[in-house]
């Protein structure tokens, strides 16, 4: 598979499914195997916890997550207690969380294993970067998250793989136009660099960007509720920051401003976004445009055409509507394997 030696190249995967069940933890396996066939060290750690037997969720049987001897890997120190394989502990965090401090290892050999990373962007960001410098990686692995309900973001890695499948949406035109939906908001452009600066260490309250590229004091708070869109729009002119969640109301309300053709949004990544399609879509048609401050490198989409219910879609009918919707390449990786 081609954008296997593209993470190589970048140093840094996040693999991301877009629900449960869309074969996210089968893709991230595919891709440790592959690297250690190629004689790469990982290093692999999760956004929350992978690596259960069954899912807590719907109860089914999970791929589980096997590492190889010398690989590195990161997890809470409670799960790293109850594995039954040779490791050797390499480092061990300052903070810690309810299930331990982070643990970072080398497998000696063969098992598998419970991931539980760093759960915050700030601490997921400082272990891509550190890992690197503190042993003799080649590549490190994050099995990431794209909910509101994770606080950290897939997006700190260089790459990422999407998967998506039958159990995001049992209807196949359904499931590609999602897909192309998420494959848009990631595809959104960064911001320009002086911008960057400026916004990324701000995280809170909405801000107004003056034509002089001045940041304004917040304008209003993280949520805003419909009664405050109005106002935020009186005073943000045309070019606006929001640092949390990008509300269906306020996409909506830009794209129906007179000059939206002007109007410019900026947010810290694609994850932030939770607009209907056809909301986003019509946003941008109009001549609206959306920066984001943190980019990723999407290397292919990943797709499981079987749901836990029974659906069972073509895949190689899925696959081939899916890469006319995109343009990047687009595999199901237990077909390839058979």
């Amino acid at each position: 598979m081609p954008f296997v030696d593209q993470i190589i190249h970048y140093g840094s995967l996040s693999v991301v499914g877009l629900g449960k069940n869309t074969g996210k933890t089968e893709c991230l396996r595919y891709v440790m195997r592959r690297l250690f066939e190629m004689q790469k060290v990982v290093a692999v750690t999760s956004i929350g916890v992978d690596g259960e037997r069954t899912d807590q969720v719907t109860h089914t049987a999970k791929p589980e997550i096997f590492l190889d001897r010398g690989m590195y890997f990161t997890t809470a120190a409670s799960y790293y207690l109850d594995k039954r394989f040779g490791a050797e502990i390499c480092h061990v965090g300052e903070h810690t969380t309810v299930l331990g401090k982070m643990v970072t290892a080398r497998a000696l050999e063969r098992g598998k294993m419970i991931l539980a990373g760093p759960s915050d962007t700030v601490s997921l960001q400082e272990w891509v970067r550190m890992t690197p410098k503190r042993f003799p990686v080649d590549v490190c692995l994050v099995d990431g998250a794209i909910s509101r309900l994770s606080p950290a973001s897939p997006v700190v890695t260089a790459s990422m793989v999407l998967a998506t499948g039958a159990a995001y949406s049992p209807h196949m035109k359904t499931l590609v136009e999602r897909t192309r939906y998420i494959y848009d908001t990631i595809c959104l452009p960064g911001a320009p660099e002086e911008l960057v600066k400026k916004l990324e260490n701000i995280t809170n309250g909405v801000r107004a960007i003056t034509p002089q590229g001045d940041v304004t004091e917040p304008i209003a708070g993280q949520a805003l509720l419909p009664e405050q869109v109005r106002q935020v729009l009186e005073k943000c002119g045309n070019k606006l920051y929001v640092p949390g969640v990008v509300s269906n109301l306020l996409i909506k309300a830009l794209g129906e401003k007179k000059d939206v053709y002007n109007t410019q949004l900026y947010v810290r990544d694609f994850t932030r976004i939770f607009s209907e399609p056809r909301v986003f879509h019509t946003f941008l048609r109009k001549g609206g445009r959306i920066f984001q401050l943190f980019t990723t490198n999407l290397l292919a989409v990943c797709v499981n055409p079987v749901s836990p219910e029974g659906v069972r879609l073509n895949s190689e009918e899925l696959i081939q509507k899916i890469q006319q919707a995109i343009e990047v390449p687009v595999y199901d990786i237990k077909r390839m394997e058979q």
